[in-house]
């Protein structure tokens, strides 16, 4: 699932990847706001999302 979101390769998810994530997994709700909860996850506030901040995400 990582790798599908991380559509540049990077090994990050950035918050444009995140958010084609959530629109074609088919969220519901406000896109910005869903975006802004999952970004929480970002343990060391760099922007993007690493693995394991997204492991800690899906928790």
């Amino acid at each position: 699932m990582f790798d599908e979101i991380d559509t540049d390769g990077d090994g990050r998810i950035n918050i444009v990847e995140l958010a084609e994530g959530f629109k074609a997994e088919g969220a519901h709700g406000h896109l910005s706001e869903e975006v802004k909860k999952a970004m929480a996850a970002d343990a060391n506030h760099d922007g993007v999302l690493d693995f394991d901040e997204f492991r800690t995400l899906l928790k």
